[in-house]
Parts: C-alpha cells; sequence; structure tokens
C-alpha cells in the first residue's frame, strides 16, 4: 500500500502525453481532445513514474472536469481523492465560477464533492464544443456540476472598449453597432487606419473584395456608397479613404471614435495582476492619452487592435538592436519608404541596402530598381540572412493571389538579372559612420567576416513586433516565441506553416485568461508574418459574437487562407517576421454544429470514473492545474 509521503502531484507536460493515455486507456476512458488539454492535467507520481491524472479544460470561466484515472492494481488508495481535491482547491484558486463533468460509472463518487446533476441541453454553450461533449461520451452520460462561485453580474451599461481603428479595429465596431452593444473605439492617429496611411503608396496582392469587411459594406450600404471594383487591386491609402472614413464618418459610428488617443495601459478596476477573487467582476480601465490629457475610460470588454507597425524589429538578426544602430537612426527607414513620391530624394543617386527577406522588402527594392531607371546613379543592394529565398519569391503562377506571385517573381528577375547586389546569409553586427556613408559588419553562413562600405541609406524591412506593455497588469497566455496568443502559435508558426495550412480559428484562440479581453488583428500573430486582412475581419466577426453571448454563431468560423504556391515542406525555418499587405479571399462559410453525443452505453466512459477510496491522502506538493 502507498504511503502518503510517496506521492507527489505536478502539472503535466508534453512528454507526459504517452503515461497520460496510457492510463486512459487502461481505465477505458476516452482520448479525444485530452492532448490538446494536457497543460492544465495534474499527475499523481510515485517513484517517478506517472500512477494518476486528473485534467480540466478551462473554457473562460467554467471547467470541464474529466480524465480522472488511477493505474491499474493502485485503485482504492487515496490517489483519485488527493487529484479532485488538489483540482478543486486550484479551480478556486484561479476563481473558476462552476466545474462539470460527464460521467457513466461514478456519479455517486463525485455526489460526496458537491456535485449535482442537471440536464445535459443545459449545460453552458462553451463546454458543448469540447470533445466529450462532440461524441466522446455516450449520450446515457450523466451531467453533474460544481458551483464555486455566484456568476458576476454584467454592468450592461459600459462599453466594450476597441483599441485601434485600423480595418480589424473596425471591423469590430461593425460587429458591434449591428448587434447593438456600446462600444468607444480609440485610436493613436489622427485618422483612421493611420497605419495603413503611413504606406499608403503601396499596392496590395489582394483585390479589392478581400479588403471590405462585410458588416462595414453593410452599414455603408444604405448611404449609396458604391463597393469599389471588386477585381482591381487597390494601395493602401486606398483602402483607408475609400471604406474606413466614410464607415468612421457614419452617425451611429463618429461619436464614439477617439481620434489622437494613444493607450497607455488597460487593467482592471481594483485590482492588479496577482488578485484574483472578484476579478472578472471589476470593469476594464483603459487609460489614453488625448489632447495633453491623460484619462480613463471604464470598460465591460476589451478587444486589442492597436496592431505591430509602429514596432519595427531591428536590423539585427537576434533582436537586439546591432552596435550603432541607435546612432545612425537618421540613416535608417524602418518599413516601406515612398521611393517613388515623398521620399523620391532621400533615395534619388544614393546608394541603399534593404535588410529583410519578405513582401514589405520585395516592395521597396523593386521602387528602387524603377528609381533606378530613371536615374542611373541610384544603386540598390539586398541582403538576407537566411540562404533560401523561396518564401520571398513565393509561387509565382501557383499562387492564389495573381498579385502576390508576381511580386515574388519580380524580385527573383531583379535579383537574377543583376540589377543589384545581392549579401546572402548576411548577420550585421555593427553600423558605423565612415566619413559621410555607412559600414555595415556581419558574419556570413560560414561566420566569417563580411564588410559593407560606402552605404547611404538603409531601409529596414525585417517585420515588426507586438507592444506588450500596454496589457502587462492583465493575465496574458501568450506564444512563447511568437509572443501570438498562446494557442495561435502551433497554428501560425512560420517555420511550419504557409500555402494555407492555418487551420480556421475565432474567439476561443484569441481569448486569454483574462475574461472579455481578446487580441485580434496583426497582433494576435505576434512576430508571425503570416497574417492576412481577411482573417482579422472573421476574427472580428467571432470576437464579438462571443462578448454579444451568441457563442453558436462565434464557433462557426468561417476562414481558409489561400495557397501561396510555398509549400510547407519545403520551408526552411523562418528568419525575420515581415508583415503581409493584403487579405485572404474569403472562406465558404463552414458551420461547426455541435454532434449529439454517441449512443449507447458501452465499457468506455466519458470523464471521471469511479475511483473508489479507503482512506483520504493528505497533498504532497502544490500543482497549478486549472490556469
Amino acid at each position: 500500500m502507498l504511503l502518503n509521503n510517496s506521492i507527489s502531484l505536478r502539472q503535466a507536460g508534453a512528454s507526459d502525453w504517452p503515461a497520460v493515455e496510457a492510463l486512459l486507456l487502461a481505465n477505458k476512458l476516452p482520448t479525444d481532445g485530452a492532448q490538446a488539454h494536457l497543460p492544465t492535467y495534474l499527475l499523481a507520481t510515485s517513484n517517478g513514474e506517472v500512477v494518476g491524472c486528473a485534467g480540466a479544460e478551462v473554457y473562460g470561466q467554467v471547467a470541464l472536469l474529466r480524465s480522472v484515472a488511477i493505474a491499474p492494481g493502485l485503485q482504492k488508495q487515496g490517489i483519485g481523492r488527493l487529484l479532485v481535491e488538489r483540482l478543486l482547491l486550484e479551480a478556486r484558486s484561479r476563481d473558476i465560477a462552476a466545474l462539470y463533468l460527464l460521467t457513466v460509472t461514478a456519479p455517486e463518487y463525485f455526489a460526496q464533492y458537491g456535485f449535482k446533476r442537471m440536464k445535459i441541453e443545459d449545460a453552458p454553450q462553451a463546454l458543448k464544443a469540447s470533445a466529450e461533449f462532440q461524441g466522446a461520451c455516450p449520450a446515457c452520460a450523466a451531467l453533474m456540476a460544481l458551483t464555486l462561485r455566484d456568476a458576476p453580474a454584467v454592468d450592461a451599461g459600459l462599453p466594450v472598449a476597441v483599441l485601434g481603428a485600423g480595418p480589424v479595429g473596425l471591423a469590430a465596431v461593425a460587429q458591434l453597432v449591428e448587434r447593438g452593444l456600446p462600444f468607444v473605439a480609440l485610436e493613436a492617429g489622427e485618422q483612421v487606419g493611420a497605419n495603413l496611411r503611413d504606406y499608403g503608396h503601396v499596392q496590395l496582392f489582394s483585390p479589392w473584395q478581400f479588403d471590405v469587411d462585410h458588416a462595414m459594406a453593410r452599414l455603408l450600404a444604405p448611404t449609396g456608397w458604391t463597393a469599389p471594383p471588386a477585381a482591381e487591386l487597390p494601395r493602401a491609402g486606398e483602402v483607408a479613404e475609400r471604406v474606413m472614413q466614410p464607415f468612421a464618418a457614419l452617425p451611429q459610428v463618429a461619436p464614439f471614435i477617439k481620434l489622437g488617443a494613444r493607450v497607455l495601459a488597460v487593467s482592471r478596476e481594483g485590482f492588479d495582476k496577482v488578485k484574483s477573487a472578484g476579478r472578472d467582476q471589476a470593469a476594464f480601465l483603459v487609460r489614453y492619452e488625448q489632447d495633453g490629457q491623460v484619462l480613463e475610460l471604464r470598460a465591460s470588454a476589451v478587444i486589442d487592435a492597436t496592431g505591430t507597425w509602429n514596432q519595427p524589429n531591428p536590423v539585427g538578426a537576434n533582436g537586439l538592436q546591432v552596435i550603432g544602430e541607435a546612432e545612425v537612426q537618421d540613416r535608417i527607414f524602418y518599413g516601406i519608404p515612398d521611393v517613388a513620391g515623398a521620399l523620391r530624394s532621400r533615395y534619388e543617386g544614393k546608394r541603399t541596402l534593404v535588410v529583410g527577406a519578405g513582401h514589405s522588402a520585395a516592395n521597396a527594392l523593386l521602387s528602387l530598381a524603377e528609381l533606378a531607371k530613371q536615374s542611373p546613379a541610384t544603386r540598390l543592394a539586398w541582403a538576407v540572412r537566411s540562404p533560401a529565398l523561396q518564401r520571398v519569391f513565393g509561387g509565382g503562377d501557383a499562387d492564389a493571389l495573381p498579385a502576390r506571385g508576381a511580386l515574388g517573381a519580380s524580385l527573383r528577375r531583379l535579383r537574377d538579372d543583376g540589377a543589384l547586389e545581392f549579401f546572402s546569409s548576411l548577420r550585421v553586427t555593427r553600423i558605423e559612420r565612415v566619413g559621410d556613408q555607412l559600414r555595415l559588419t556581419g558574419l556570413d553562413a560560414k561566420q566569417q567576416s563580411v564588410v559593407v562600405d560606402g552605404v547611404d541609406e538603409i531601409i529596414c524591412a525585417t517585420g515588426q513586433r507586438p507592444d506588450l506593455s500596454l496589457t502587462s497588469e492583465l493575465r496574458l497566455k501568450l506564444d512563447t516565441w511568437l509572443e501570438s496568443t498562446e494557442a495561435l502559435g502551433p497554428l501560425i508558426d512560420p517555420n511550419l506553416h504557409s500555402c494555407g495550412t492555418v487551420r480556421p480559428h475565432g474567439h476561443r484562440e484569441l481569448a486569454h485568461p483574462e475574461p472579455g479581453f481578446y487580441t485580434v488583428g496583426v497582433k494576435s500573430y505576434g512576430r508571425a508574418p503570416t497574417f492576412l486582412m481577411a482573417t482579422g475581419f472573421e476574427q472580428a466577426r467571432s470576437v464579438v459574437a462571443a462578448i454579444a453571448g451568441d457563442l453558436v454563431a462565434a464557433d462557426r468560423v468561417e476562414l481558409e487562407l489561400p495557397e501561396t504556391g510555398v509549400c510547407s515542406a519545403n520551408l526552411t525555418p523562418a528568419g525575420a517576421a515581415t508583415g503581409c499587405c493584403g487579405p485572404a479571399p474569403e472562406a465558404v462559410a463552414v458551420a461547426a454544429p455541435v454532434a449529439a453525443p454517441k449512443r449507447g452505453c458501452g465499457p468506455s466512459s466519458c470523464g471521471p470514473k469511479a475511483v473508489p477510496e479507503v482512506a483520504a491522502l493528505a497533498p504532497a506538493q502544490a500543482s497549478r492545474c486549472c490556469g
């Protein structure tokens, strides 16, 4: 018989899945969906061996208790009670409102913890998307619930705060207007679409039909607004002028957009990041600066669509500014300069080095090449960190967006024709002034020194990153390396995904442990370069539906990314990120109705299985399982 001090509890990790799966199979419990929620599983171990498990799938403020399984031969020794009691403790400490479970054989066992039977049709809608409700459990399973605290009263009078009035932020506004929800949108720029206007000279590679959010179009239609020709390719600035500006001027929109309002921070009223009890009953507090004054806005929910455009990545390949980069800021343009227009004199007759390997770099190089045709003294050079250029050259004719394929093909011809100097696998480590020009020093793929002298200007087109300082007092779950929302990380990892391989996603992947806070738009992708505008429109639709409580609509994700012609299998690990200047073709709507549980009551029951106990064991150590 096991002794109290021979059992330890710890949180499960990815490497524990084989052991957990074996326990579930041995106890005839379903494995469907379990691996996806492994971080919220609790394990019991003895001498390093996993001898028990229990899981809690967290869906906002409710959770589904499942997979209580003990190794054969070790039942009736208090391990199950130890796991369940620890899960209940963790659920309360994490401010979970209610726990639910489905069971065939153990309703009496869980009744002793306070769980009570309820009708399965009365289950929270959020749980009905889980694998157990989608058919992993037999139809005769009993639904039981344990209330841990009363549900908070929602202040219906508070607005939803939309941070950022770019294309995705305004798409969220349109959805809020259609659902009759109050809102306030805060935009740091003096006009809506400030970031689009910043690179307004750039032609998007997606036609108009994919650049207009449907809800915005529906609200504009009664005013006599005419949609631009569907097949034409707009410039970024045209999207702001022809769609976003008239939408922002609508009488049901204009009074609720604050321009020149720069968000400083977001928190919970009266709550710092640590405090839990009653947290989700507190209003959000959005602090912003407008006209030299610091003001605060109370909100019922927050949609962060602030983007990443104003947070450019540096020249340095290690994510840091290279030595000397800060001292030569006057010679570096971060983004896509208007070479043919307002900034022509800056680059004409000069030698410019473009650093980056994405669509932004391609646009800059092609503009410089056109300038060089008109002014032969203009010279251009291109430095990339990776030796593989398939990603930036793209799929050519195989690309579902022809303009995007043509962009890469034109760049390939530019390099192959010798119209530019090309530095492959160059990682810049230092920039310094030499007379009136710049010298860049770096390393090539063989770690040999490379010196590039005589550079007049640098265009840094290495992508952008999210500003995480705004929400440092909120409880966010971010992907470790992409800084996207955590659930999106594996779906959008540029080391793995291209060619339309990103799976559909919506409010569940965009939410955080902070109830009512969502990150949408390019910021939701963090440092990943694969975001497309139509993705953001769909995100806005799903998130606003969730805020409105319409989880059926929120879960009906309608998204299909286009083929790029660059298949994932051909990609080497991604280098520097870079923004994508256009949305994807719209997907055919694909509904995801809740399936009825499988019929019949077989030996494979669902959720926790009966775990008879002789004596309760004292918890050996704390383990976070419901966070």
